[in-house]
């Protein structure tokens, strides 16, 4: 470097505020203790994800949540129980946790994408992975065993969306913001400030939120670009209109629905669905309120053990 650039650069050192300057960061740690690989996909970039395979029986495939600072880091009880008794893979959605979060097209086909093409090509699982899928996710692992049923054997939906008799999406308000970059983005600095998201987690637990979710929740919401893909979720691109009719009531394989209170998901239509598919059963973990494998733990793992036993289909 010649002299006179290190004068300008002492300048600017000098004039800039500190407060100013782009902080640097150290990459986002893992959400979970687990070797993390990687797979390349055409439509949704490079995806992360854990794996734990040293036990033997059919894979269990764990995707966490869409909010404003997601990851496999919301899913981390059940990677932890279950990772000694059968190989265990949590995914990184595009756009989330230690995935790519390039400049795409966010919507419902691209989450569907990516899952479909985990399961295929990572999880390889002959006649297919047992699935447990948190809140929104739900939605994109039903779409997948009903497009592809060979690739989930049974699927687990944990407060899932698209059960309730209000139609899903964001405020007509949030919608037309989120299509203004500058706003969207200030918007999304908003919700994802610390004190916004332990506000937001706090209404999913009964007790006080889980420290390290809050911690990892507020460290992916300062990643580079994280505002891509939940500004997708605010806008309303990743919900399928009349989820029940054209997802769940399809469904053909063995499905779990655990529940109890959520303030974010509704569930009015769960009996109308087990009148329709006869493949969907319903547990209820109480008291909870969105998250029952953080506060409830053992009763989630035993209502989920006694339905892979049964498999009756």
């Amino acid at each position: 470097m010649s002299a006179r650039a290190m004068s300008l650069d002492g300048l600017v050192d000098r004039l800039v505020p500190s407060a100013l300057r782009p902080a640097e960061r150290a990459p986002l740690a893992p959400a979970l203790d687990a070797e993390v690989r990687h797979v390349d996909t055409w439509s949704a970039g490079r995806l992360a994800y854990y794996v734990d395979a040293r036990a033997a029986g059919r894979p269990v495939v764990l995707v966490h949540g869409v909010d404003a600072a997601a990851s496999s880091r919301e899913m981390a009880p059940l990677f932890d129980a279950l990772r000694g008794e059968r190989p265990v893979y949590a995914l990184d959605l595009p756009g989330f946790g230690l995935s790519e979060r390039a400049d795409r097209v966010y919507d419902r086909e691209l989450y569907r994408a990516a899952l479909r093409r985990f399961l295929t090509d990572v999880v390889r699982a002959p006649g297919g992975a047992d699935v447990i899928a948190l809140s929104l996710s739900s939605e994109f692992a039903a779409a997948v065993a009903c497009e592809e049923m060979s690739i989930v054997h049974s699927l687990v939906l944990v407060s899932p969306t698209g059960l309730g008799r209000e139609p899903p999406g964001a405020s007509a308000l949030f919608r037309a913001v989120s299509r203004v970059p500058y706003v969207a983005e200030a918007l999304f600095r908003v919700l994802a400030a610390p004190p916004s998201i332990r506000w937001f987690l706090k209404k999913s637990f009964v007790g006080a939120p889980d420290p390290g979710l809050v911690d990892y929740a507020i460290s992916a919401s300062k990643e580079p670009f994280a505002h891509r893909a939940p500004l997708a979720f605010i806008a309303g691109a990743l919900f399928t209109d009349d989820a029940l009719q054209r997802i769940y009531a399809r469904l053909p394989v063995a499905t779990l629905i655990l529940h109890d209170r959520d303030p974010y998901s509704r569930f009015d239509r769960l009996d109308e669905l087990t009148r329709q598919n006869a493949r969907v059963e319903v547990a209820r973990i109480a008291p909870t309120l969105g998250l029952p494998h953080f506060e409830q733990l053992d009763a989630t793992l035993d209502a989920v053990r006694r339905f892979w036993a049964q498999d009756p289909w």
